[in-house]
């Protein structure tokens, strides 16, 4: 094989191999086609020295080039199109990280630590009641609420569910608690367990079960109140579990970029319809040639390649 011959094939092999890039960037059923037809074509080329290696060179210069050419060129318009969708994902994947990375289960651990906070809140302020001492330090149970509650407490829900009427209540400093409930916690020894969080306008509730009872209070963070709740507005509430709500922004952003990827996947692959017709033209030339024949008639004297498809060589 002399040197043109090897020049030739190692062309060939490069322009082989941007087509099959283009044809796995459009995942297009033609160019794959053409691409695999192509293939063949050097192939033959390749492991045959007999034939006029020319004739190759010929098919490249006549179509790949200038097919290449062309969807080098959609390429680089679709990933112009698609580069505001590939910030976009990549944008909310930032978020997603930065949201992963500072997320240590916080809440669900601070929650347990904080029913008994709460419970050992309760007995202090049952202690100074009857010594008629205010020791307490509100801080000890307020910090909660300033710390999940914007992220975690529960915003849909209906505020009349949660407020107190009228009830007879003792008086610690600015706090107020009812007189039942103080002696339904001190049945239980002042056990509580936090059932979860409720953020509405501003003002913040938190719900709270008594231990070994089917009683639950509500502590109106803003209204410094503390008072059980009804059963029949417990039936009515929404007393799962508290959920962060950046885990929920989390969650769609993830369903989004799943829904722009895969809609960037499809408009890749949608071609011009003036270029699907090109494209299938050239297959229908290829399929009803017997290029392969034409091409191991090494005597033909006739341009095998202008036959084929039928290109108007001198155009300039």
């Amino acid at each position: 094989m002399n040197d043109d011959a090897v020049n030739i094939l190692s062309q060939s092999k490069r322009r082989l191999t941007k087509l099959k890039l283009l044809a796995n960037f459009f995942e297009n059923g033609d160019i794959i086609s053409i691409y695999i037809k192509t293939d063949v074509i050097h192939n033959l080329f390749q492991g045959n020295k007999e034939l006029d290696y020319s004739k190759l060179e010929l098919f490249h210069l006549q179509y790949t080039d200038s097919l290449i050419e062309l969807l080098t060129k959609i390429k680089r318009q679709k990933e112009n199109e698609m580069l505001a969708v590939i910030n976009e994902i990549d944008v909310n994947n930032k978020y997603i990280s930065g949201f992963e990375e500072k997320r240590i289960d916080g809440f669900e651990t601070d929650r347990k630590m904080y029913s008994g906070i709460f419970s050992n809140q309760l007995k202090n302020l049952y202690h100074d009641l009857t010594e008629d001492k205010f020791r307490l330090n509100w801080d000890n149970v307020l910090y909660f609420h300033k710390k999940y509650a914007a992220e975690f407490y529960r915003s849909n829900v209906d505020e009349e569910l949660l407020k107190g009427g009228s009830f007879p209540a003792y008086q610690y400093m600015e706090y107020q608690i009812e007189r039942k409930l103080l002696g339904r916690l001190n049945i239980q020894s002042f056990k509580v367990r936090f059932v979860c969080g409720y953020v509405i306008t501003g003002n913040e509730y938190e719900l709270f079960k008594v231990f070994q009872s089917d009683d639950h209070f509500i502590f109106d963070i803003e209204g410094k109140k503390m008072y059980l709740i009804d059963p029949e507005k417990m039936e009515k509430l929404d007393t799962t579990p508290n959920a962060s709500n950046q885990g929920t922004i989390v969650n769609q952003l993830r369903r989004k970029n799943e829904q722009l990827e895969e809609s960037m996947n499809e408009r890749k692959k949608v071609l011009p319809e003036q270029v699907t017709a090109v494209l299938k033209d050239y297959i229908k030339n290829l399929e009803n040639t017997d290029v392969m024949s034409k091409i191991f008639d090494i005597n033909e004297e006739t341009n095998i390649l202008r036959a084929m498809l039928n290109l108007n060589l001198n155009n300039n």
